[in-house]
């Protein structure tokens, strides 16, 4: 369900470009940063991607031979192409339930409160986000948002109709782990930088 808000504050971990306090950010029309990592990565090893190096590996039968840059190469591949599949999949089912609601591409992910920002940081250390530099911003927003369970996004490597139920209870707003993701679209001006390590 839509939550519009008028000068609310809310919470968020920058990892873009260094923010200062009275930046004003406006989020609508123009994809994020989470978008143009998944969606600009390219992965490739020696000119040669992950499909070529497995064709190779099998044509030469060479099993059980992989090096670290190749396996890095093989793994990068496999979670961002899944990570694609799902947000493909999940702004599919979005659209379908109701297009006024932000969207995962577009949006600025926030959080009501400084405890649910240090449990995003504990995600951030499990996962490829671990060794970003970023900012804890204090955020006065004016716009819309949704407030999803991340844990419906959390599992990547499953069928792509189970990834459609998990996205129908995501935008739904069905609560499974509580792993709490405020999706907001609208004007945010950075009110208070808490830490920094940029």
């Amino acid at each position: 369900m839509i939550n519009y808000v008028d000068k609310k504050i809310y919470y968020h971990i920058n990892t873009g470009d260094a923010l200062e306090v009275g930046d004003i950010i406006e989020m609508r029309d123009c994809y994020n940063k989470f978008h143009d990592e998944i969606y600009d990565s390219e992965y490739l090893l020696d000119g040669m991607d992950a499909n070529m190096l497995l064709i190779n590996k099998r044509r030469n039968k060479e099993y059980d031979n992989f090096d670290i840059d190749e396996f890095r190469l093989v793994y990068e591949t496999v979670n961002n192409s899944a990570a694609i599949t799902r947000e493909l999949i999940f702004e599919e089912v979005r659209k379908e339930i109701d297009k006024e609601l932000p969207s995962r591409m577009k949006c600025l992910y926030v959080c009501e409160n400084m405890e649910d920002i240090n449990k995003w940081l504990e995600i951030f250390k499990r996962t490829n986000k671990k060794d970003k530099d970023y900012q804890i911003l204090k955020l006065e927003l004016t716009g819309k948002c949704v407030t999803c369970d991340a844990s419906y996004v959390l599992r990547q490597n499953i069928s792509l109709n189970k990834k459609r139920e998990l996205a129908k209870k995501y935008w739904n707003g069905e609560v499974k782990d509580n792993e709490k993701e405020v999706l907001f679209e609208g004007t945010a001006t950075v009110k208070e930088i808490i830490c920094s390590n940029k």
